[in-house]
């Protein structure tokens, strides 16, 4: 007896031992064939109540639907400073996000080689802020600081990673 066919005899000696598994799937070429599903009884037992005491409980488990304004306090354990209101006696203004955080991005492209820093949410004399950030990272850089300045938009691209500096610059001036 070849090799071969000892195999095929194997194989259909295995199948007519599982037969009965096959025999109970059927494969249906489109859902129309297919038979009709059966709706099912909720395992949950569950009953609409529409007491406003009970609802009281159910509004505290469920998110909410805008950020709360930020207690004001000395300081904060996690070191978060939130804007203060001199901010207005500035030529510009970096506007917090919905958050309260500073608008401060790190892009990453070309598989991880390329980055850039942008600065968004600017109001007011973009140029005066872009020269003094120029200003303040060229004292850690060994390279001149490259930057665009996107006076419509608001928006501010430093290349290079300089999130945690200019986060830095824009608390100590209070923005």
């Amino acid at each position: 007896m070849s090799l071969r066919c000892y195999f095929s005899q194997l194989l259909r000696s295995r199948l007519s031992a599982h037969s009965n598994t096959y025999k109970n799937s059927v494969r249906h070429a489109t859902y129309k064939a297919s038979p009709f599903a059966e709706d099912i009884e909720p395992t949950v037992k569950y009953e609409v109540s529409k007491n406003p005491e009970e609802w009281k409980y159910v509004e505290r488990a469920l998110p909410l639907t805008i950020v709360p304004q930020p207690i004001r306090k000395e300081s904060y354990p996690s070191g978060w400073k939130p804007q203060t209101e001199d901010v207005k006696k500035l030529p510009y203004l970096v506007q917090r996000t919905k958050n309260h955080m500073i608008p401060v991005y790190l892009q990453i492209s070309q598989r991880g080689v390329r980055r850039h820093t942008f600065v968004r949410k600017i109001q007011g004399d973009i140029n005066l802020l872009e020269q003094e950030l120029k200003e303040f990272l060229q004292k850690e850089s060994f390279q001149p600081i490259r930057s665009q300045v996107n006076e419509l938009t608001g928006i501010i691209r430093i290349n290079g990673d300089h999130v945690n500096a200019i986060k830095y610059f824009l608390e100590k001036k209070n923005l």
